[in-house]
């Protein structure tokens, strides 16, 4: 496709209307910006008229970068496309960009398919990612809200994200992303909590809430669980996750054991 370049007002250009990137670095977009500046704009960004006006399709960190510098005219090509067209097109722009942040990627997976009718095979083609990678990200978004916006703040790998999903008590699951979040975690460590959570290793209390007294609201209900050396029980919020060798921590134990009373 032979398309023509254009110089289009920066005045009568409007950011996307359904962004694929709901943020973007500063840091990056002021260098972007500075390189423009210093050596023009050497990929123009696609354009579709919408009315008297035009919207980005492709290329709008370019766009905004050529805004922040003040450029009045930006090098540009014009395609006639419909709603379906444009976010294929969007996405399939960034799709290969390691900085889109995958939860981005995700909602825009499940756009084409929910909402443009678009099949999963048919995506596949048209993205060049496996079916197998547009299905995992399109079921990122049935993650809890708490643990898919640690995704999305960069808190928590999505590997290790995928494990955390998998604990089914999610007043467990809650706790371990907190602890997640504070101590960090890498994917081999999220694996592990989940496979000691299902083969019954983590305490029973830890699965069922104690009651306050009946004054208290049900929102106020704590999860407890002992504490894995001196086995008295507390209020999850009050522990934290800490790694040592598994002998060290029995040892640790039962010192502590011998010099504390038993739980009631």
């Amino acid at each position: 496709m032979n398309d023509k370049i254009e110089k289009i007002s920066v005045d009568r250009i409007d950011d996307p209307q359904a962004p694929m990137r709901t943020q973007m670095d500063e840091q990056k977009l002021d260098e972007l910006a500075q390189s423009i500046k210093m050596h023009g704009l050497i990929q123009p960004i696609t354009l579709r008229k919408v009315g008297e006006r035009y919207e980005v399709i492709a290329g709008h960190r370019r766009f905004t970068a050529c805004k922040r510098i003040g450029i009045p005219l930006i090098s540009a090509i014009v395609r006639v496309l419909t709603d379906s067209e444009a976010d294929g097109m969007r996405m399939h722009e960034n799709l290969y960009r390691e900085d889109v942040n995958p939860v981005d990627e995700a909602r825009y997976i499940r756009k084409m398919i929910d909402i443009h009718n678009v099949e999963p095979e048919h995506l596949s083609v048209m993205t060049g990612k496996s079916e197998a990678y547009l299905r995992a990200r399109y079921d990122l978004l049935n993650f809890p809200d708490y643990l898919l916006q640690a995704v999305e703040q960069e808190s928590i790998s999505l590997t290790a994200a995928h494990w955390l999903a998998k604990i089914g008590d999610d007043r467990v699951r809650k706790e371990y992303t907190r602890f997640a979040i504070i101590g960090g975690i890498t994917a081999k460590r999220a694996e592990a909590w989940h496979h000691s959570w299902t083969l019954g290793s983590l305490p029973r209390e830890a699965s069922a809430y104690h009651e306050l007294p009946s004054a208290a609201v049900p929102e106020a209900r704590k999860l407890i669980m002992p504490c894995i050396l001196c086995r008295h029980d507390d209020d999850i919020e009050e522990m934290g996750m800490y790694y040592s060798h598994r002998d060290c921590a029995e040892a640790v134990r039962k010192m502590n054991v011998t010099e504390a009373p038993p739980s009631p």
